[in-house]
């Protein structure tokens, strides 16, 4: 028996078809039930089409038939042929619910010649802020050929779990439902772990994370709200320069000066890591425990002065400030670790 469905022009305008398996192979059964008239030769098979042999819910997982088989001996694999030319997956009400008729992995993306973000989000059917906060865009950001671009599944967020994480912590954090969560990312029994990548489906940064964005940083996604604030612990680490204060990756802001000027320890302590190269992107940085238990980190320095090791008091020199590891222009990264960063001005 074969079944045809028409959604209508605006949403699925193809034939879906539906068939048990055996008997006539798959191509004569489609033919003989009308769907096309040529499996060779109509455009139904032109593009690249979906077969499923499986029982699926609706949600894309294999319907288990244990315990029901007794009542249903007669039951059987069946066939389901999408046209995909015609799948129209942001328009589609049921587009969430065809979730084998749609990428679910994250893909990299070679910017072409004329491409913009937003072409480039209406080819692969996301919304623009989607391609912009899976990149750290801001807005207006230019794109040029040769970039590589992460491109999500869905239009949403890529949130990797940190320790604390819940599915409804997550949902809560980005406005999403904790039910289409589970379901796009096959979570069984609520059960997530530290470093697992998820795709929040329509997912929704906050107004900080989106500000961090759109001015081209990375934002902080983990909730450092319950940290201390140790008001007065922590002293202005150069000699002026504009504090941008807009909070990012990690705990962090960024001081403009002129190259060269010197930067000083927050405050005092144990030196542990004093490093040179890329290292990341924090170029040539400086690592600083301190006796309460923080940590401070001064990235993009061009002279070190001070090694692991050393013990250092606050305002005391440990380097100057430049533009070493990803850095457009001399400027200070701060970031304190276990405390509120005192310097943030934007949230």
């Amino acid at each position: 028996m074969l079944c045809s469905f028409i959604f209508g022009n605006s949403y699925l305008s193809s034939k879906i078809g539906v068939t048990q398996a055996g008997g006539n192979n798959l191509e004569e059964t489609i033919v003989e039930n009308g769907l096309v008239e040529n499996v060779l030769t109509d455009s139904f098979f032109k593009q690249p089409a979906y077969a499923y042999t499986e029982n699926l819910t609706v949600d894309g997982s294999i319907l288990s038939l244990e315990g029901n088989e007794a009542l249903s001996p007669s039951v059987e694999d069946y066939f389901v042929i999408v046209d995909n030319n015609n799948l129209m997956g942001i328009n589609a009400p049921l587009s969430f619910y065809l979730p084998t008729a749609k990428r679910h992995g994250i893909i990299k993306y070679i910017v072409q010649d004329g491409d913009t973000a937003g072409k480039i989000a209406s080819n692969f059917g996301v919304s623009l802020n989607t391609i912009l906060w899976a990149n750290n865009l801001k807005s207006g950001a230019i794109i040029k050929p040769g970039q590589e671009l992460i491109i999500l599944p869905v239009s949403g967020i890529r949130h990797i779990v940190q320790k604390g994480d819940t599915v409804s912590s997550i949902a809560k954090k980005y406005q999403a439902v904790t039910d289409e969560i589970i379901a796009f990312n096959n979570i069984t029994n609520n059960e997530i772990s530290v470093g697992q990548e998820l795709i929040i489906p329509n997912g929704q940064l906050s107004s900080a994370t989106s500000l961090a964005v759109s001015a081209g940083l990375k934002p902080m996604t983990i909730d450092i709200s319950s940290w201390p604030n140790d008001t007065g612990f922590f002293a202005y680490p150069t000699s002026g320069g504009w504090n941008k204060g807009i909070l990012h990756y990690y705990n962090a802001i960024d001081i403009i000066n002129s190259c060269g000027s010197p930067i000083y320890a927050s405050a005092d302590g144990i030196v542990i890591e004093a490093k040179t190269g890329w290292n990341l992107g924090y170029g040539n940085y400086v690592k600083i425990q301190h006796f309460n238990g923080t940590l401070t980190v001064y990235g993009h320095l061009g002279g070190i002065y001070v090694k692991s090791g050393d013990r250092v008091n606050q305002n005391q020199a440990i380097g100057t400030m430049s533009d070493t590891g990803n850095a457009n222009g001399c400027h200070l990264h701060f970031e304190v670790r276990g405390a509120q960063n005192p310097f943030v001005l934007k949230k």
